[in-house]
């Protein structure tokens, strides 16, 4: 399935007036997480000039891992992404394949869904206050339409948190 989402920076002093626009749009609170994305770079190909990504989310007691292809072209952020939820020791069971742990990205996540759309508002350890709108299904104009009712369009990041981290870091790892 294609995943197709825009991330947009917003100042951290924000997020309980835009949790009240969502209210107001009609979008239903769907909960706090606290997630730990865990990336992996890959034993024979660099993930980094590839554009991919594997991630291992562990959220509460929920395990997933994600392959993530490469951004296709479009306006906003849009690649194919295949997640399944795993049991056991799945970290374990990369490492033994030869993949090493890159990075990983801590933060809390609430979930908003509504008009065609999930939006999270994320703290990111390291980074800041982000909103994320992904576009369910097929109509990519819902991210518009939600961006310009919050009044976040003009603070676009196009980056994903691992290459935001990655410019902020002394001695990045590689992938």
């Amino acid at each position: 399935m294609n995943e197709v989402e825009a991330k947009f920076r917003v100042d951290c002093g924000s997020l309980e007036g835009l949790r009240a626009k969502l209210e107001t749009l009609g979008f239903k609170y769907k909960g706090l997480f606290e997630e730990v994305d865990s990336y992996y770079s890959h034993p024979c190909r660099d993930f980094m000039s590839s554009d991919e990504a594997l991630r291992v989310r562990i959220s509460g007691n929920v395990v997933t891992l994600t392959y993530k292809g490469p951004r296709v072209s479009s306006r906003f952020k849009e690649r194919l992404e295949v997640s399944v939820r795993v049991e056991g020791d799945i970290i374990g069971l990369l490492e033994h394949l030869g993949f090493k742990h890159a990075l990983s990205v801590r933060k809390l996540r609430e979930y908003f869904e509504g008009e065609g759309a999930t939006v999270a508002i994320d703290r990111v350890e390291g980074l800041g206050c982000f909103i994320e709108v992904e576009a369910r299904e097929a109509d990519v104009g819902v991210i518009d339409r939600v961006a310009m009712s919050l009044g976040v369009q003009g603070s676009r990041v196009d980056e994903t948190y691992v290459e935001l981290l990655l410019k902020s870091s002394s001695s990045p790892p590689s992938f």
